[in-house]
């Protein structure tokens, strides 16, 4: 697990830089990787065999130098690989959360939230941003978004100079993945008397095939995820089911 493992920004450190940067009147953008675990180095030992096409008649099996994706540790190697270049450029971490870094400037700080390989960068001007940028395009292949509007599923609005979280396209999506386009909506979206228990799930090996196909888990993971975004007013419903 030690050699494995790579954390993420935790989604309230994200909406934290979020209010910082509705208080400060923050300017922020946003960044993706260009096939970011290619650019790490491996410090585990890994093997593969040779990929078809090549010609191998002497059956060697190849020692792989650089992550590629799908291997279990790439997401750690790429994790202290893009770590090294923050800490190269005087950045630190956050004690809260070891994908939230922080620089201090002249300016104030330039904060830097980091999802695997996406990023947004928040500074009180748009050149501490773009240094913040060339420092990254220098290392890695980048791929600039322009402002930040849409970050992990969550939209968010400063114009009225206020800062408004939302999921509705998150939502949206959700619903139409579920097939629930033409579902009646309701107030609240727990009956008072409603009790799940034990005896309603299958019981029978029909029962538990006709479950199979149903992606009651996957649908689940979403509302938990909405959950801790923004829906709090689902949170019972959520634990229930």
């Amino acid at each position: 697990m030690a050699s494995t493992y790579s954390p993420v920004a935790n989604i309230y450190s994200i909406q934290t830089i979020l209010a910082v940067c509705a208080e400060c009147d923050y300017q922020m953008d946003q960044l993706d990787v260009g096939t970011a675990f290619l650019n790490s180095v491996l410090t585990d030992n890994a093997f593969m065999e040779t990929p078809l096409g090549v010609n191998n008649d002497q059956g060697y099996i190849c020692q792989q130098n650089k992550a590629i994706y799908g291997l279990k540790q790439s997401t750690r190697a790429w994790n202290k690989r893009i770590h090294c270049v923050f800490v190269r450029h005087c950045f630190k971490n956050c004690g809260a959360d070891p994908c939230v870094y922080f620089k201090s400037t002249n300016k104030g700080l330039v904060y830097v939230g980091l999802y695997v390989d996406d990023m947004i960068i928040a500074a009180s001007t748009s050149k501490e941003i773009n240094q913040v940028k060339g420092v990254l395009k220098n290392a890695f292949k980048m791929k600039e978004l322009g402002k930040t509007e849409f970050i992990l599923g969550m939209d968010h609005d400063r114009s009225a100079g206020t800062l408004m979280i939302k999921q509705t396209r998150y939502i949206g999506d959700v619903v139409k993945r579920s097939g629930k386009q033409n579902a009646k909506s309701v107030d609240n979206p727990w009956a008072s008397l409603l009790k799940l228990l034990p005896k309603q799930t299958p019981t029978t090996e029909e029962e538990r095939s006709g479950m199979q196909f149903k992606p009651n888990r996957l649908l689940i993971g979403y509302l938990l995820y909405i959950t801790a975004c923004t829906g709090r007013d689902i949170a019972y419903v959520v634990t229930q089911l």
